[in-house]
C-alpha cells in the first residue's frame, strides 16, 4: 500500500466533549486508500513542539460531491501533543504521514457481528462500522463504555449504523451502570454467538474481552492503543509481548496497531 506525506489544512476541528475533539484533514490520496483501522502520524507544523508526531486513527471519510475528499480524526487530549493539536482551527496546516499499520481484517463469511467501544476506542470502530454497513451490507451490534456519560462518543452516528448500540458506564450516568464487558459477557449469553468481535479501547478492557471471546470460541480482533514514536518500527517503543512466547515481542505500528486477541492475551 501506498504510503503518503504532505502539510494538510485542516477543513474543520471542533469540541465534542469536555476533552474530546474531531478534526476534518483536506487529504484526498490518503482518504482513499485508508482502511479501517489504519493510524496516520501528524505533527503541527511551524514549530518544535511536539517534537514527534502523534498516532491517531482515521476516524470517518469526508465526501463533497460524491467524491473522498479528505479524512476526520477523533482523540483525546492526553498529554502535551494532543494538547498543542487541540488549539488548531480550521485553515491551520498539519504534517501528515499515512495511512499506517494493518487494519480490520472482515472475512466475507461474517454477518452477526459485535463492536466493542471503550471511551476514544470509538474512533477507529466508527470506521469500521461504516465499512461493514456500505460495503457488506453488516449492521453490527455495538457496545460503548466510558467511565461516565462525557466518555459516551459518536452515539448517534453509531445509531445510524447498527442494529442497536448498548450502552454502559461505571458511574451509571448513562445506560447501564458498570463495565463494558459485563454487557459483552450477558449478550454471550442470551443472544445469538457473532462471527467475529472488534474492540478498540483501553488495554484492561482489551484483555476482558479476548478472554470473554476465547471462552464463548468466537473470533476477536483487538486494535491496541500504545505509545508510537515513528510508526515504522524503527524506534522500537511500541512492543507488544506474544502471547505464547513471552521472550519475543510484535510492534503494535508494523504488526498492528489490529490483532488476533489470542495473538497477545
Amino acid at each position: 500500500m501506498k504510503l503518503y506525506q504532505k502539510k494538510a489544512q485542516i477543513l474543520h476541528h471542533e469540541k465534542v466533549g469536555t476533552v474530546y475533539f474531531r478534526m476534518g484533514l483536506a487529504f484526498d490520496d490518503l482518504a482513499r486508500s485508508a482502511r479501517p483501522g489504519q493510524f496516520v502520524m501528524v505533527r503541527p507544523t511551524g514549530g518544535c513542539i511536539p517534537l514527534l508526531r502523534r498516532p491517531l486513527s482515521v476516524h470517518n471519510l469526508l465526501v463533497e460531491n460524491g467524491e473522498v475528499c479528505g479524512f476526520e480524526l477523533l482523540y483525546k487530549v492526553v498529554g502535551q501533543g494532543t494538547l498543542a493539536l487541540s488549539g488548531l482551527k480550521a485553515g491551520d496546516v498539519l504534517d501528515v504521514l499515512g495511512p499506517l499499520g494493518n487494519g480490520f481484517s472482515c472475512p466475507e463469511e461474517i454477518r452477526n457481528v459485535f463492536i466493542v467501544a471503550g471511551g476514544v476506542g470509538v474512533a477507529s470502530l466508527y470506521y469500521l462500522a461504516l465499512h461493514l454497513k456500505k460495503q457488506r451490507a453488516v449492521w453490527p451490534t455495538v457496545f460503548l463504555g466510558g467511565r461516565s456519560a462525557a466518555d459516551i462518543l459518536c452515539l448517534q452516528e453509531l445509531e445510524s449504523t447498527s442494529t442497536k448500540v448498548d450502552i454502559t458506564t461505571e458511574d451509571g450516568s448513562m445506560g447501564q451502570k458498570g463495565l463494558i464487558t459485563s454487557s459483552v459477557q450477558k449478550a454471550l449469553t442470551v443472544a445469538k454467538k457473532p462471527d467475529m468481535i472488534y474492540a478498540c479501547g483501553p488495554q484492561g478492557m482489551l484483555k476482558a474481552v479476548g478472554e470473554i471471546a476465547a471462552a464463548h470460541n468466537v473470533s476477536c480482533q483487538i486494535s491496541l492503543e500504545t505509545v508510537m514514536a515513528c510508526g515504522f518500527g524503527v524506534c522500537l517503543g511500541c512492543a507488544v509481548e506474544k502471547a505464547d512466547s513471552p521472550e519475543a515481542y510484535f510492534h503494535a505500528c508494523t504488526d498492528g496497531p489490529v490483532f488476533d486477541s489470542r495473538d497477545v492475551f
